[in-house]
């Protein structure tokens, strides 16, 4: 068993203040018929970051979406 939970989201808020950022992530229920639909959505997480560690994970978020899109042989780990 793992020391942190693992969560899934599908979808996600951020609010921010002078001191801090809040990232809320958030998950739908499916419905199983197709379109677009409003559900009520659960929150799963909440996490709440310097900004100089919100300013960072957006780096980061952005690299692993480049590599996402260029491929796998683009790929490296980074820890910040």
């Amino acid at each position: 068993m793992s020391d942190f939970p693992d969560v899934f989201a599908d979808g996600f808020s951020i609010s921010a203040n002078p001191l801090a950022i809040t990232l809320t992530l958030t998950r739908s229920e499916p419905t199983g018929e197709p379109g677009v639909h409003e559900e009520p959505r659960s929150i799963v997480a909440r996490v709440r970051l310097s900004p100089g560690m919100a300013a960072g994970l957006g780096g980061a978020l952005t690299q692993a979406s480049t590599v996402r899109v260029q491929g796998p042989e683009q790929a490296e780990t980074t820890k910040h």
